[in-house]
């Protein structure tokens, strides 16, 4: 895809190098200059079109070639400017897909839900991130999954033996807001929780919640 990154700090650093090295045309604008050079450190070095310009600037946003996008990511430090951008990009540019990067929850909780914006809150990703490392049963494994403007956690538990031979009902999460989705079986492969699911030798019971 051809691809627009708004923002050149550590979180559009890692982005843009990413995105080129799965194949994709990327470009970076940012207001600083200092931030574009920074690319350059990168390795391998970003090879991608770079602009220093006011991102919420439409002639900076056509400078950086948006007309041709994609996709748009805002990922300023700024929440304001994230959302203002991604606004510009979605509304008068109609790039179809648009996400923008927030520290703020409250702003992910209303731009999302009044006004459509896929939005990434880095302070959710992160605590729940935390929370998962402290709270994690030993011999588990959580993976990430994101749903147009959320994040849901998949993690999955080994079953402890009083438990095997048993319904999934039976399974209780290891901590509050957490759902049962289904059973890993001991071969890999992933059995969705049902009325008649049973709990095998060596399954491991996996619960789901909202990370962002």
């Amino acid at each position: 895809m051809n691809i627009l990154i708004v923002g050149c700090g550590r979180v559009g650093r890692r982005l843009a190098g990413v995105l080129q090295r799965l194949g994709h045309d990327v470009s970076v604008l940012d207001a600083d200059a200092a931030n574009i050079t920074l690319l350059q450190e990168m390795d391998p070095p970003f090879t991608g079109m770079t602009l220093t310009g006011v991102p919420i600037d439409t002639d900076v946003l056509r400078s950086a070639g948006i007309e041709a996008c994609d996709a748009f990511a805002a990922v300023t430090p700024d929440d304001n400017i994230n959302l203002m951008a991604a606004q510009i990009a979605r509304d008068i540019f109609q790039i179809p897909h648009v996400i923008a990067r927030v520290d703020d929850p409250s702003h992910k909780e209303v731009y999302a839900e009044r006004f459509g914006l896929r939005i990434v809150c880095g302070t959710n990703l992160t605590a729940q991130g935390m929370l998962a490392g402290i709270l994690q049963e030993e011999d588990s494994e959580t993976q990430c999954v994101v749903f147009g403007s959320s994040t849901a956690n998949f993690s999955a538990v080994r079953a402890p033996r009083d438990l095997w031979n048993h319904p999934l009902t039976e399974a209780r999460p290891p901590r509050a807001g957490m759902l049962t989705f289904g059973v890993q079986r001991a071969n890999g492969t992933l059995e969705l929780a049902g009325p008649n699911t049973v709990i095998h030798v060596e399954d491991k019971v996996v619960f789901a919640e909202m990370a962002d």
